[in-house]
């Protein structure tokens, strides 16, 4: 059943993103762009008062469609703590995205995020170094606003991965650049 919905995921993204792009290439776009950020995480298991947290980098890849639609692509690492000598830390985070965008001006934009995300994290601590992957669909929404023509500065809260028994939400900041 996961592989099917990767599949229907994966396949409605290159749909909605071949359709768009057919529609405003003659308007500028496609704009490409490039992103790091500082990505503090959060781990949070039901049941347990205190919750994993530490920052790691997000790199970000993104192709704008139009005005109101992109596509982007996220990869993280990095980030541990430790509870009650229970060490978890982040392997990797990958996900991909569409993009919705709102214009707020010429040079700022609100924007949602829908996608898709594969996390790898690693217990250790008490005899034990457990590693274990999980994915699930992911959403988020951010702002950007433009330093220059080809430079922006973007944040964003995104919820990668929502279990029934812990969720994995990130906060980021950093910049874009735009080609």
């Amino acid at each position: 059943m996961k592989t099917s919905a990767k599949a229907l995921a994966i396949a409605s993204t290159l749909f909605v993103s071949a359709a768009a792009h057919a529609q405003s290439f003659d308007a500028g776009y496609p704009e490409g762009y490039v992103g790091a950020d500082a990505m503090a995480w959060t781990l949070d298991f039901e049941g347990i008062d205190e919750s994993y947290d530490s920052v790691g980098l997000r790199l970000v890849a993104g192709m704008k469609l139009d005005e109101y639609l992109a596509v982007e692509f996220h990869g993280a690492t990095g980030g541990s703590d430790d509870i009650y000598g229970l060490d978890v830390e982040l392997d990797y985070l990958v996900g991909g995205f569409l993009k919705g965008i709102v214009p707020l001006s010429d040079n700022a934009r609100l924007f949602g995020l829908l996608g898709y995300s594969e996390v790898k994290l690693t217990a250790s601590g008490f005899g034990l170094n457990e590693s274990g992957r999980d994915d699930d669909v992911s959403f988020g929404a951010g702002a950007e606003i433009d330093v220059t023509d080809t430079l922006a500065i973007s944040a964003d809260v995104t919820r990668y991965l929502s279990q029934a028994d812990y969720d994995l939400d990130a906060y980021s900041i950093g910049l874009r650049y735009r080609f």
